[in-house]
């Protein structure tokens, strides 16, 4: 990774209730900004309620960041780190929120927007069951203090500096929607992806992927997630079905937390459950079936692709803007994006498109990793210290006068 690229060296603080790195997504991600941040030369306090993981994993950095405890949880933590803010601040801090940013600076919601969420749930939901459980969301009082933070950020992006950066435009365009007084600065940043770690196999190490997972001759069919719902697990297994459906001795290879429970389930389906390894399931697998209901920007999807791996997804994914956009005539080749997920036939035919002959040549996995070329890791963390850089330049400007 990069060391500095900038010439101004900023004071960073990172907020976030959990900094548990092992488990993923958001958590990992904030540990990795930390570090990159830290290498770059800037200081970092890191905000925190719960700390159940090393936080910088390189010694040497240790002297650039500080760890600032926070004893509550839940809505007290974000009582009690509001109370820190000013005094960050007063002393030239940029104040940066993962979730629920209330009055920091800087908002990275790389969840999409909670509002966004809530509605995404409220649509899975039975239609028998939705309205007991929508009004035990109006009654949460946690639901509702969130919601007003979020809802703070960018109102008050009207009279102070404010900062959203998102992972894909799809997030980008859902705040626009939903905030169109947002007076603030939106950009898009992407995520980061270790193309070095994440990359395509040889012949040997294919094999030898395959077998240490007992995969047949047969395609193996990837699907990451243990959010099954959300995830879109019931569109996959349907497509299984289908593909087995024509004498293909197809499997289903499902990873993520909790998927262990539907090994066997059914003919064809494998649960691995949480696999700290993905490389060599990426390795093994012949597509990644990612029907994705509601999905900013799957990890899961850039790292199969900077493996070479071929993608089915939806439009709900925001990976979607790197690998088709309107009139892309190349898309079709490294991955398919469907505009239904729930159309299982449309899923069905991308997911076989990307099992046909050569869909694993070393030309189409080289062009799947240059359609993800600007998520990777040291472009990522170059544009979101850019990003942060002229930021502080429009908040030091706003403190002098």
């Amino acid at each position: 990774m990069s060391e500095t690229t900038s010439d101004t060296a900023l004071d960073i603080a990172l907020i976030l209730d959990r900094w548990e790195p092992k488990r993923g997504g958001l958590e990992a991600y904030a540990d990795s900004l930390c570090t990159a941040l830290a290498r770059r030369g800037h200081r970092v306090v890191i905000v925190t309620g719960t700390a159940n993981d090393r936080v910088v994993m390189d010694d040497d950095l240790a002297r650039r960041v500080t760890v600032e405890s926070v004893r509550g949880q839940g809505v007290r933590f974000y009582e009690e780190s509001d109370e820190l803010l000013p005094r960050l601040e007063s002393a030239g801090f940029l104040t940066v929120a993962f979730r629920h940013p209330g009055p920091a600076n800087v908002f990275l919601p790389l969840g999409g927007l909670l509002v966004s969420s809530l509605a995404a749930r409220r649509r899975s939901e039975n239609a028998l069951m939705r309205p007991a459980r929508a009004l035990a969301r109006r009654m949460s009082s946690r639901t509702r203090v969130y919601l007003e933070r979020e809802d703070r950020f960018f109102r008050d992006g009207a009279s102070v500096p404010r900062l959203c950066l998102c992972n894909s435009p799809l997030v980008a365009s859902d705040v626009a929607s939903r905030h169109p007084a947002f007076a603030g600065k939106l950009d898009v940043v992407g995520l980061p992806v270790d193309m070095v770690r994440f990359h395509p196999p040889d012949g040997a190490r294919r094999e030898a992927a395959r077998s240490a997972l007992r995969l047949c001759g047969g395609p193996a069919i990837l699907f990451v997630g243990h959010d099954e719902k959300r995830k879109g697990l019931a569109a996959a297994k349907a497509v299984l079905r289908r593909i087995r459906a024509r004498r293909v001795d197809a499997r289903l290879v499902l990873a993520g937390r909790g998927t262990e429970r539907f090994r066997d389930s059914e003919r064809g389906v494998i649960g691995l459950g949480f696999v700290e390894d993905m490389l060599r399931v990426y390795h093994a697998c012949d597509v990644l079936l990612a029907p994705s209901l509601e999905d900013n920007l799957s990890y899961c999807a850039l790292e199969a692709l900077s493996t070479g791996l071929p993608v089915v997804t939806t439009r709900c994914n925001g990976v979607a803007a790197w690998l088709a956009p309107e009139g892309s005539s190349t898309a079709s080749r490294i991955a398919r994006v469907v505009q239904d997920p729930k159309s299982v036939p449309d899923l069905d035919a991308a997911t076989l498109a990307m099992l046909g002959r050569g869909a694993l040549s070393a030309e189409l996995r080289r062009e799947r990793r240059e359609a993800i070329e600007p998520c990777a890791d040291h472009r990522h963390f170059d544009l979101v210290e850019q990003r942060l850089v002229e930021f502080e330049a429009i908040t030091s400007a706003v403190r002098a006068s």
